[in-house]
């Protein structure tokens, strides 16, 4: 740089140039250091050269402009509250002079932001009260100026501020910032210290504005920061605070008198109400709990089990037709057929066995294929031009198969019910047996692949299956036997429909539980002899684990993860990052020096090599093994499943470093696309694209929408080919996200928009149930739908949306019919909230596992906001107020907590679904725990809705303390910041990435 520029042109060209080569953190770091002592700059000067180089680009964001203001602060260059307040005067969210940047700062905003939380949750800071002091301020301040842009947005824009997903990203960021400085020693000695009394002030005006909106974004964090501010009295106006305490018991008694006034209508099990349900708990990840559906059954048809069946087996039908006629993907349509064919009359079978009277099955089911359309099930002859109907047929006779082989019904009246010949009979001996198939594993270990191969075949007989392949897993996890272990993990990480079917029979927590504690707690012996078998055992347990998290996008806690210190825990949290050579410690540097040696110097990987270094230690440094090497060394058959932690770390270094990537984009084509790969070895390769072609592809699109910005057609040239060559691998994911197209039209203008078309779903459901028995076919429906509206819209208007139209359904005459639909809608399964749900039917001991919580406000919370506020809303609109009632009231039965009902006791379904029918016919669903609360106690219980907030609130605060890192890419859910990692997420959908909604993602949102 030339000497005649002044200090400040030099520092400004400095940092343009570290930016556009994309200069590492760690050089940048140390580059910086040393213009310090040529040219001194001052802190905030600093702060605000980095943030106003946003106005000079021509992308939304540069992902390494918050890399260097975190590596800043760690050198501690600069201070975090510093850095956190020069980040508001250049943010968009301030209008004023100061801000300079005319394009959104959202993203650059919350990265920091998240950062700092980043070093407030793993103790880095504050170090000392001053600095938490400082911190308080900032965040106040942020808080402050956001709550002041949201009111003039609101006011300006009808629908206000936070219905982007950027903007609900910023707030709830704030909020959980502020969170975990709270459960800091020094945040808490500075709020007990009488010395910051006007900082004390600034905080109580920040919480004042800020809870009330608190509810758009996440109801737990509202309880924290509530309970925060009433235990240190931070409060903005005292005066007003004690008018309202004053005014709460006349309010109390107004709503005990209007909502006794309410009037209920006659309840109505809809056929809508069940077939939405079922779609929510098949729509990604299946959602299938026996005892939460036993439970919801119960409460819904109130020991009419006839009724049960009929409608159980109706929606079903009705599920599986619907997917035919939206022309659903064969995964999906697979995942329907094997609910009817291989759940269906099992499940009858274990209530049948505990209902107290007889339930006639022969009568049901002719009842319930009498309500189907006779036009969806063509003759044999006309199958062969009707594909669709085929699939109807087929499996309709599948399920009247199945259903004959558990006895349900007579074999003799299968032809009467088909009106035609079977194509196929009745297995000789009847349905499976769990113990029998454990016993045939036990004595032949390669019987299990032989079962593993029959789990997708539909014969009814898929729940023996996955009960005995899971006992055999559970008992070869306590028996360390690794090897035959690996063998079934390689079997069902290759079959990911197979996947699908067991969670039809067992959770992710069943299945995922002792593998992680095995692979936690494995045993490593220098002196045991050969190694590379125990790695290639390791590696065939772990893929297997990391199948099911990538597919399901599985938190901690589905996993049934609940230590801080699991090694499964530390590699989706860390895996993927390369270290520093100076940050290892001496083992690790030994450890590194010699498999670089193996694999680069020595003529291959010796025994010693692994003999000193466990499988943990060296998985932990794969991302700073490649990130030396970028070898393709990770091709050998024992090693491949480090290949997952190697191509995500492999595509964060693509995308910060897109200025010259040609060297890395080589070597991700021939890890991708290798030239030559063993037969052993590509089943196992196939299965690490499944895991990571979706991350990488997200990049690698981002990374080619910046180049074309820059017209640099070589390096999109160079794109191409990894994207072609990871097509083939992008729909394993099945988390129940929407495809573009779906989405566009669901939001085109026509429909009003997502809201629109979901009241004109809403409608369609209720006019189909007012006449399901003149129109046979069912209305068209996909559970996707909702979500999409949660995830981009909020909770609260989502529900605020069904409300309005059950209360034009109400006016309409309707208003029963509807009032079961959205009160289905409000009760069905979400992957956020499942394994919380669980809980109200499995006990679990606090004092060994973590409670799950639930990071996001769902439809059954926001409804007990809504109803809260039942008496403001008496006096200004009476009949949404009675709408809120009834739908609470609704609400409150079908999820009330398990009991034992008239004609049918739920808990020996559980135990006939546990030990089997008069010992025989098996399930086995490992309901382990199953003791439930009949005096209406539950955590979950509507009744009861102020403890549930509670725990969910101290949980949320409990989570506080999680670590978050830069994780592989999979989301890991782990600890209090997984919330605002969900909601970065979702953010990074709509800013930043021009190219999201092009991804036809079957995982979206």
């Amino acid at each position: 740089m030339r000497s005649d520029m002044s200090s400040v042109d030099q520092w400004k060209t400095f940092v343009k140039r570290c930016l556009a080569r994309r200069v590492d953190v760690e050089e940048f770091q140390d580059l910086t250091q040393l213009m310090q002592r040529r040219v001194p700059l001052k802190e905030n000067e600093l702060l605000d050269l980095l943030f106003e180089t946003r106005s000079t680009v021509n992308v939304t964001w540069d992902p390494l402009l918050p890399v260097y203001v975190e590596g800043l602060c760690k050198a501690r260059q600069v201070k975090a509250a510093s850095a956190l307040k020069r980040l508001l005067a250049h943010s968009t969210i301030r209008k004023g002079p100061e801000s300079k940047c005319k394009t959104s700062t959202f993203m650059t905003d919350i990265k920091v932001i998240q950062d700092v939380m980043l070093s407030i949750s793993t103790g880095a800071i504050p170090r000392v009260i001053p600095e938490a002091a400082e911190l308080y301020d900032a965040t106040a301040e942020w808080i402050l100026a956001v709550v002041e842009w949201y009111n003039q947005t609101a006011s300006e824009q009808n629908g206000g501020a936070t219905t982007s997903a950027d903007a609900l990203s910023l707030f709830e960021s704030l909020g959980i910032l502020l969170a975990a400085l709270s459960g800091t020693n020094k945040g808490l000695e500075m709020l007990s210290s009488d010395h910051y009394k006007d900082l004390r002030t600034k905080l109580g005006r920040a919480l004042t504005a800020y809870i009330p909106l608190c509810v758009e974004v996440s109801l737990p964090l509202r309880q924290r920061l509530d309970a925060l501010q009433k235990e240190f009295n931070l409060f903005g106006d005292q005066t007003s605070k004690q008018l309202d305490q004053s005014s709460m018991q006349s309010i109390n008694v107004t709503s005990l008198q209007f909502e006794a006034s309410v009037m209920d209508g006659p309840v109505i099990n809809t056929r809508a109400g069940l077939y939405v349900y079922l779609n929510s708990m098949l729509v990604g990840r299946p959602l299938v709990d026996d005892a939460l559906l036993v439970n919801y059954l119960t409460n819904r048809y109130e020991g009419h089990q006839e009724v049960l069946v009929v409608e159980l087996t109706t929606a079903a039908f009705d599920v599986l037709c619907n997917g035919v006629n939206r022309n659903e993907s064969s995964r999906t349509m697979f995942l329907f057929r094997s609910f009817l064919v291989n759940k269906l009359p099992a499940f009858f079978a274990a209530m049948i066995a505990a209902s107290m009277v007889p339930i006639p099955m022969e009568m049901c089911v002719t009842q319930a294929l009498s309500r189907l359309d006779p036009n969806s099930f063509p003759s044999f002859s006309q199958m062969f031009s009707m594909q669709g109907s085929s699939i109807l047929s087929d499996a309709r006779q599948e399920f009247l198969f199945a259903c004959a082989s558990h006895r349900l019904i007579q074999e003799s009246s299968i032809e009467r019910l088909l009106g035609e010949n079977p194509m196929q009979t009745v297995p000789v001996g009847g349905p499976y047996q769990k113990d029998d198939l454990v016993s045939q594993i036990n004595n032949s270990p390669g019987r299990a692949e032989q079962l593993i191969g029959e789990i997708e075949s539909m014969e009814g007989n898929a729940g023996a299956i996955v009960g005995a392949i899971t006992e055999v897993m559970l008992n070869l996890c306590n028996q360390k036997e690794t090897m035959t272990l690996k063998n079934i993990c390689n079997s069902i990480s290759r079959r990911p429909q197979t996947l699908d079917v067991i969670l039809l029979f067992r959770t992710t927590k069943q299945v995922l539980q002792p593998l992680c504690a095995l692979l936690d707690s494995w045993h490593w012996d220098e002196d045991q002899g050969e190694n590379q078998p125990v790695y290639d055992e390791f590696g065939g347990i772990l893929l297997l684990v990391l199948v099911f998290k990538y597919r399901y996008n599985l938190t901690p806690a589905d996993m049934g993860i609940s230590s801080s210190d699991s090694f499964i825990l530390k590699l989706l949290d860390r895996g993927s990052c390369s270290q520093r050579l100076n940050e290892l410690n001496e083992k690790q540097n030994k450890d590194l020096g010699a498999w670089i040696g193996a694999l680069f110097i020595a003529e291959g990987i010796s025994e010693e090599t692994m003999s000193a270094c466990s499988p943990q230690d060296f998985y932990m440094l794969v991302a700073t093994l490649f990130d030396q090497s970028l070898g393709a060394y990770l091709l050998e058959p024992f090693l491949l499943p480090s290949l997952v932690v190697a191509l995500i770390w492999l595509g964060n270094h693509i995308w910060q470093s897109e200025i010259e990537p040609e060297i890395p984009l080589k070597a991700l084509y021939s890890l991708v696309k290798p030239s030559s790969i063993s037969g052993e070895a590509q089943a196992i390769h196939k299965t690490v694209l499944n895991i990571t072609a979706r991350p990488l592809e997200e990049q690698l699109k981002d990374v080619r929408t910046r180049h074309q910005a820059r017209q640099n057609i070589d390096k999109i040239s160079n794109i191409k080919p990894i994207l072609d060559a990871l097509d083939p691998y992008l729909s394993f994911r099945r988390v129940g996200g929407c495809s573009r197209s779906e989405l566009d039209t669901w939001a085109a203008p026509a429909t009003g928009g997502l809201l629109g078309s979901i009241r004109g779903t809403l409608q369609s459901l209720t006019m189909w149930s007012a006449s399901s028995d003149i129109n046979l076919q069912p209305q068209p429906y996909t559970h996707r739908q909702l979500l999409a509206g949660i995830n981009l819209l909020g909770t609260t208007r989502i529900l605020n949306t069904l409300v309005e139209e059950l209360k034009h359904q109400a006016q309409a005459g309707s208003g029963d019919f509807a009032l079961d639909i959205v009160a289905t809608m409000v009760c069905a399964p979400i992957p956020e909230s499942f394994a919380v749900e669980q809980n109200v039917v499995h006990s679990v001991d606090p004092a060994k596992e973590a409670m799950p919580r639930c990071a996001i406000l769902t439809l059954r919370d926001a409804l007990s906001i809504l109803h809260q506020n039942v008496p403001k809303t008496s006096e200004k609109d009476p009949l949404t107020a009675e709408i809120i009632v009834r739908l609470w009231r609704r609400v409150s039965l079908l999820s009330a907590p398990p009991s034992r009902v008239s004609n049918i006791d739920v808990s020996n379904i559980i135990q006939n679904m546990e030990l089997g029918v008069d010992g025989q016919n098996r399930m086995d669903l490992d309901m382990t725990g199953g003791t439930v609360d009949n005096n209406g106690g539950g955590e979950h219980d509507p009744g009861n809705i102020d403890r549930m907030l509670d725990n969910a609130a101290a949980a949320a605060a409990a989570g506080m303390n999680g670590n978050v890192g830069q994780d592989l890419g999979l989301g890991t859910g782990s600890g209090g910041m997984d919330a605002i990692d969900d909601v970065l997420n979702a953010a990074d959908m709509a800013v930043g990435n021009p190219e999201f909604l092009d991804l036809d993602m079957e995982g979206m949102f």
